[in-house]
């Protein structure tokens, strides 16, 4: 006679489980390939540009290796450091988890005094912490790992609770009518009573340490060999937005194993004896209603044609902007009333738009017959799509970033350039600097920087591998400050300024020394405006010429300004940043804003080199210089 239950294979219901099994995973896979066909076809139809929102096809070339398969193989190897991050920091939230909400459920002295501070762990942002991060735990696996515990731990404690404090009394009576040991009554009754909420709880605390991880990543990595989320700040700094979809889809798949792994272990942990895990015998397979069936077949065919539909739109329709029109640009005449037109900065008000507010500030700009509308920016602005789709008529981006998306065929075009001096460096304490930046990336230490930065490739094409170790920068200086060996990639006239304020000696290496020296703050615009309303954008570089002639002259106007709209930085340390810019702004052109053929086919090189750019486009599309 074969024993009973589920897992006997002489009653056949092993072969059930499995069809059930099957049952439950086949309806969300069929759906989620329609909706992957879905946006295709939508992408493929309207003609949405890679840089705004790529195609399932071009993430799977991404990822199939087909395109770059160095890029491919980063990818993987990021996934990998994900997951290990994740998964160690799982482990670690489920057993402290579980520990303290034992506690917690049994000392109800504690209950109430700690169980709502254990609320903040869901309420204070984990990047508000970075700092705190790398103070305690360092970077790498370990730091990311604790931002991973972080996210994911209260779930775990609350479910423990929960459980823990449902168990029956009556049960409880009866352990201790028969005289069982506290230990003994908790793992006997309490635990397993409260194992389907704990389970509950873990799986919600696996999906949450793997976005703890991504977003750890980005504070605590090591980007010498990039994690998941180095990889999408990377591809998000440079507009490679397929790369970022790969890395988002990766790391979701990454938290789905996580998860299926949980509920697997849950699974074969409660099969044994509790209800949930069993099929219901008075369950019947419930008849599928026709008018459910018909809309199944409308819905599908409707989607079949839709795909015929969109394989048949040509490659080559034009993109449509996706932003507002502007139907306010009509030519300046006097008496008629100013152009309407929208200029979203990269960053908070700061000197290093100081011309661009001077313009505003001295009334330059409505000397040209415009209104200017000047957006502020900050972290992750996406200020080259904004100026390629129409959402906004000029932008302030960067000259790598103009390159980038022109290689996709978008029509960004820099107009002016604020400063002709490439602006970025790497600061060290005097004491033990190297003398000179190739001694620098050779020597020992750490380097902290903005994951994707164009121009740690160059130096690694240029000088060779750095021997340093690539770390996250978030653009605090408190690490730098207390780690005398630390060094840290900075804007010359930003940084710098603080620590001067704060008397710490320092030395700057100028990144242009190396060769690398494109325009970096850069106001570029929609070609379409060019050819439709070049007096807009003459006017547009008419007034920024002037307004950075005013600001070189006299800051101290346009820096009160700027000191109210941005509390962070003083009035002190915006004087001493104007005073920094002034041979970055000059350059050597004789004429402010104006760029050279030669220095753009020179970056579109560089970028090729260092392989950032498969093919280069056209330099002379990259700018536009006017009059």
């Amino acid at each position: 006679m074969g024993c009973p239950g589920p897992w006997n294979p002489s009653n056949g219901r092993h072969r059930g489980s499995f069809v059930t099994i099957l049952r439950q995973i086949w309806p969300p896979c069929v759906a989620a390939l329609a909706c992957l066909l879905l946006w295709e076809d939508i992408v493929r139809f309207f003609a949405v540009p890679k840089y705004v929102m790529p195609a399932p096809s071009d993430v799977f070339i991404i990822l199939s290796g087909l395109s770059d398969p160095d890029v491919t193989a980063s990818l993987f190897s990021g996934a990998g450091q994900t997951a290990m991050a994740a998964v160690l920091g799982f482990f670690v939230a489920a057993v402290l988890g579980i520990v303290v909400g034992t506690l917690l459920a049994s000392v109800s002295f504690l209950r109430r005094g700690m169980y709502p501070l254990a609320n903040l762990l869901q309420m204070v942002p984990i990047i508000a912490l970075a700092p705190l991060l790398n103070i305690w735990f360092g970077y790498g696996i370990s730091g990311v790992a604790a931002s991973a515990c972080i996210v994911a731990i209260f779930p775990v404690i609350a479910s423990t609770v929960d459980g823990l404090r449902s168990v029956d009394p009556q049960l409880i009576e009866i352990f201790d009518l028969y005289g069982s040991t506290p230990f003994r009554r908790w793992y006997k009754l309490s635990v397993r009573s409260a194992l389907p909420q704990i389970c509950t709880g873990l799986r919600v605390a696996a999906g949450l340490a793997v976005i703890g991880a991504v977003v750890g990543e980005l504070v605590s990595g090591v980007l010498d060999a990039p994690p998941l989320g180095a990889i999408i700040a990377a591809g998000l700094r440079n507009s490679t937005v397929d790369i970022v979809f790969a890395a988002v889809i990766l790391s979701a798949g990454v938290g789905f194993v996580l998860f299926g792994a949980v509920s697997a272990l849950g699974h074969w942990v409660l099969h044994p004896w509790h209800a949930s895990t069993r099929p219901r015998r008075h369950q019947s397979r419930r008849r599928v209603a026709k008018w459910e069936r018909s809309t199944l077949w409308v819905l599908s065919i409707a989607l079949v044609a839709f795909t015929v539909l969109a394989a048949n739109v040509s490659e080559e329709k034009p993109v449509a902007a996706v932003g507002p029109s502007t139907p306010s640009l009509v030519s300046p005449s006097k008496g008629a009333k100013p152009v309407k037109v929208r200029l979203q900065l990269n960053w908070v008000p700061e000197p290093e738009f100081g011309g661009i507010y001077a313009a505003q500030h001295l009334g330059f700009f409505q000397q040209e017959g415009l209104a200017v509308d000047i957006i502020k920016g900050g972290p992750g602005v996406a200020s080259p799509q904004l100026v390629a789709t129409g959402q906004v008529e000029f932008g302030v981006v960067s000259g790598s970033q103009v390159v980038t998306m022109r290689a996709q065929k978008a029509p960004v075009v820099a107009v002016y350039a604020c400063f002709n001096r490439f602006v970025r460096g790497i600061v060290t304490h005097v004491e033990g600097a190297p003398k000179s930046l190739e001694d620098l990336w050779h020597g020992e230490g750490m380097l902290a920087v903005e994951a994707g930065l164009p121009f740690v490739k160059f130096l690694n094409h240029r000088f060779g591998k750095t021997s340093l170790r690539l770390v996250p920068s978030v653009g605090g200086l408190s690490q730098f400050k207390r780690s005398p060996g630390m060094a840290q990639a900075v804007f010359v006239f930003a940084e710098p300024v603080s620590l001067e304020l704060d008397q710490i000696p320092t030395r700057i290496f100028s990144v242009s020394e190396s060769g690398f020296n494109p325009y970096s703050v850069v106001v570029a615009t929609n070609e379409t405006l060019i050819k439709s309303r070049p007096d807009v954008v003459l006017g547009m570089q008419r007034a920024l010429r002037k307004g950075w002639t005013a600001y070189l002259k006299d800051p101290a106007p346009t820096n009160r300004i700027l000191a109210k709209m941005n509390p962070a930085m003083s009035l002190k340390a915006m004087n001493i940043a104007a005073r920094m810019i002034k041979p970055f702004v000059r350059g050597e052109e004789p004429r402010l804003g104006r760029m050279s053929l030669a220095r753009w086919k020179a970056l579109t090189r560089q970028l090729v080199a260092i392989g950032l750019l498969k093919t280069a486009p056209n330099p002379e599309t990259c700018f536009h210089n006017g009059n």
